[in-house]
């Protein structure tokens, strides 16, 4: 029988992730394909790991830096991966001192560091007879935050000038609690009490959706890409945040709609399925591959009204002007909504990206403006929490297009949210919505 040591595949995604730059998911479902071989219960270990080491990173690296003499920049990748999944194994799972110190010596050795065996031995020592004591920054402060609850300072001080500490700090937290899988039910082929008695009988539980009555959240699940009901288009992976936009853009039976920014397709989908499948739904990204993913996605779940096409939405298309009832322009973002399930975000976003993006957003703004018929409805959608990528973007294109107003949402959202929609925007929260962090806007453009 093949032997995998699951230490030794959390260490390898750590370091492709790190010090490679690969995307945690991308990385994490590679290394599970090769390692097939693996028990449910050591791909389970070895998630919670890769996942649990990334969501608490800074606080992992606060306390290695306080236990070694030896810089982390100085550390060699492999044996820097190898403290952080054993520290994190240490301080936040229910693994004993003594099994995660030898198990990361034994990585150390096996990957031909034997001399630095002890340097790996003594810090993770140190810690364990340290760990009660460690000193963190003052209570109350923005370097607080970041540490505990392992955010970049740069965006726990744009936070904090946002929204206030507390709620800040309700934020951080709610970023750092694994969450689970939300999905939404296909209706063009079945219900969700259906669905959800059909799920629950392959041993995965199910919640209702807190916000929509064809969501659901799935938690102790495999790969879902396996089960017959995915294979079979009854459902696909969605955010109800995601799915929030969509009810905002209400997109009506035999309506001609635009999807500008469309991958990965769980928008398009929603819209299609909300329509009944009657009408036509254009769906563009500007990568070939990912335009192909939404048009195998449309074919599983049943769907003929999409058109997939490539596409830069910042770039006019003079043959869509005026042509569409409504049009969605999710826009690339800085992603700052996303840290629950794409942890390695803060340690790879610095903030210097987001003048840049505004830039994108307004482009795509500019050129989708153009594309709604008169009395049309134009909905501008964000997976981020960063006001000038959001309010200001709003702010802005209402300066410059006299033509649009915005619009109340409340009619469209459920009732628990109907109010926060009177202004025509609304920003979701993890920590209060049990959803992405997002934001979505509602425009009508003028009839003539």
């Amino acid at each position: 029988m093949i032997q995998i040591n699951p230490r030794e595949v959390a260490a390898e995604a750590m370091v492709q992730i790190l010090a490679e730059g690969a995307y945690n998911n991308t990385a994490l479902r590679r290394l599970l394909r090769q390692n097939g071989a693996m028990s449910q219960q050591d791909r389970a270990f070895v998630t919670e790991i890769v996942n649990g080491t990334l969501r608490n990173i800074y606080y992992v690296d606060y306390v290695i830096d306080q236990f070694s003499n030896t810089k982390l920049s100085k550390i060699k990748p492999w044996l820097l991966a190898v403290l952080r999944t054993a520290v994190y194994q240490m301080l936040f799972m229910d693994v004993p001192d003594n099994a995660a110190c030898n198990e990361a010596v034994k990585l150390a050795t096996a990957r031909g560091y034997q001399s630095l065996s002890g340097f790996v031995n003594g810090v993770l020592r140190a810690i364990g007879r340290g760990k009660e004591e460690i000193k963190l920054p003052e209570k109350g402060t923005a370097e607080y935050l970041s540490v505990v609850y392992s955010h970049p300072l740069w965006l726990v001080k744009m936070w904090v000038a946002y929204y206030g500490y507390e709620k800040t700090e309700a934020l951080c937290q709610a970023d750092n609690e694994a969450p689970d899988v939300t999905i939404r039910v296909n209706t063009l082929k079945t219900d969700a009490e259906t669905l959800a008695k059909q799920l629950e009988e392959k041993g995965i539980t199910v919640r209702q959706g807190s916000l929509w009555k064809d969501a659901l959240h799935l938690s102790r699940t495999a790969d879902l890409g396996r089960l017959a009901e995915f294979q079979e288009g009854l459902f696909h992976v969605q955010d109800e945040s995601s799915q929030t936009a969509v009810a905002v853009l209400a997109p009506q039976k035999g309506e001609k709609i635009l999807d500008l920014c469309a991958a990965p397709g769980g928008k398009t989908f929603t819209m299609a399925e909300r329509m009944e499948n009657s009408g036509e739904i254009h769906a563009g990204d500007i990568y070939e591959h990912k335009a192909e993913l939404i048009a195998d996605g449309a074919q599983r779940l049943g769907i003929s009204i999409v058109k997939t096409s490539v596409r830069d939405a910042s770039v006019e298309d003079a043959s869509a002007i005026g042509a569409y009832d409504r049009v969605l322009a999710d826009v690339p973002c800085s992603g700052l909504g996303l840290l629950r399930k794409k942890p390695d975000i803060r340690l790879k976003k610095d903030g210097s990206e987001i003048d840049a993006l505004v830039g994108i957003q307004r482009q795509i703004l500019e050129q989708a403006a153009k594309y709604v018929k008169d009395g049309g409805v134009l909905v501008y959608s964000t997976c981020t929490l960063s006001r000038k990528e959001n309010e200001k973007n709003v702010e802005w294109f209402l300066q410059n297009h006299e033509s649009y107003r915005l619009e109340d949402l409340g009619q469209y959202l459920p009732e628990s949210l109907a109010a926060e929609g009177e202004k025509g925007y609304i920003t979701l929260f993890p920590q209060s919505h049990h959803t992405d962090g997002f934001f979505i806007a509602r425009l009508r453009k003028k009839g003539m």
